[in-house]
């Protein structure tokens, strides 16, 4: 995927909103995954009912990183006939944000110690 690095597409930079012609709905979200890096997640389904497809993608190491796969990927929506929601108000947060969490909890889970200590080398 090529990142495009324009100006945001939506309002909020954080956000993006977009709509199919059978009434799917895609919710594009950077999130602050703590440990100074960025997460993109995408949810996708019918506009009434909770997503049936979820994405994460990432770690981004800046925030214009990410911001620019959220660009590439809105954009490519855009060219597959989907419409920018204009003003959108998330129906998915509480969904993305349950993502991050989990996404937290498996890296710290899987954290290694990667310290140095003299008597693990010497006999």
């Amino acid at each position: 995927m090529r990142l495009d690095y324009r100006s945001p597409l939506a309002d909020d930079a954080k956000f993006c909103a977009l709509s199919g012609n059978d009434r799917q709905r895609v919710e594009l979200f950077i999130k602050d995954t703590g440990d100074a890096t960025y997460t993109l997640i995408a949810l996708a389904g019918p506009e009434s009912k909770p997503a049936v497809k979820v994405k994460l993608q990432g770690p981004y190491h800046s925030f214009m990183q990410a911001h620019a796969a959220m660009n590439a990927i809105a954009g490519s929506l855009l060219n597959i006939n989907f419409d920018l929601l204009e003003n959108a108000i998330s129906i998915w947060g509480l969904q993305a944000q349950a993502q991050v969490r989990k996404l937290r909890q498996e890296r710290k889970q899987n954290m290694g110690d990667y310290r140095f200590n003299p008597d693990d080398v010497y006999f």
